[in-house]
């Protein structure tokens, strides 16, 4: 009975990712590949059975036929099966966007502003940092990107998702980090000369110990 419930323990923490939105991005991209290759495998396979049975063969049907073939049934079958698959993949598509793009309720939000060549975090209690961004474990966090000069870009590989910091704008992204660590992220819009450089780490620490740091002097 142990042992099961160390694999039933094992199997439920690798079900949760890294991060978020990350997961919807990878269920999007699998979802589209498994079809795609049900589709090539589909189109493919009847093709190169077709080249090879009706391969050319020296005094074999070296007459063209003069019969037409039709049948409604597979015309009505080839136009109603891709306009459902296109229809489940356009409403698949969009529930996955609007979750990846819509911060839960209860986000933290981090007022985070671009400028040439780093980044600034304010957080809620008024306090401030700059080129580190700490948040708690499994807290989802806001952050409302703004730019003091050129447009930017703040991108979270980890989470897989990247917004742009535009002057005179407010956008938004939000992610979610499962496990501590530290995680980079960097500007992915080209801003100048130091561009390469303009960097943030991601501190994922547990909730006790960012209310001490959030309260610290």
């Amino acid at each position: 009975m142990q042992m099961f419930s160390v694999i039933g323990a094992a199997a439920a923490s690798s079900a949760v990712p890294l991060a978020y939105p990350a997961d919807s991005w990878d269920q999007m991209f699998n979802i589209w590949l498994g079809l795609a290759v049900v589709i090539y495998l589909i189109v493919a396979v009847p093709m190169l059975y077709f080249l090879y049975r009706f391969r050319y063969q020296e005094g074999v049907n070296e007459t063209a036929s003069t019969k037409e073939y039709e049948s409604h049934g597979l015309e009505v079958l080839w136009t109603i099966v891709p306009l459902i698959v296109v229809i489940y993949m356009a409403v698949q598509s969009l529930t996955l966007y609007s979750e990846m793009r819509n911060p839960p309720p209860e986000s933290l939000v981090v007022k985070t502003t671009g400028m040439m060549w780093t980044w600034q975090f304010d957080y809620p209690s008024g306090k401030t940092s700059y080129a580190e961004l700490t948040v708690p474990v499994g807290k989802p966090i806001k952050l409302e990107l703004t730019s003091r000069d050129v447009i930017h870009a703040f991108h979270i590989p980890a989470a897989k998702t990247m917004e742009d910091a535009v002057p005179g704008r407010v956008t938004h992204l939000w992610f979610q980090f499962n496990e501590t660590g530290e995680f980079p992220s960097f500007c992915r819009e080209y801003c100048g000369t130091a561009h390469a450089y303009m960097q943030a780490k991601i501190k994922v620490v547990t909730p006790e110990e960012f209310d001490e740091w959030i309260n610290a002097g």
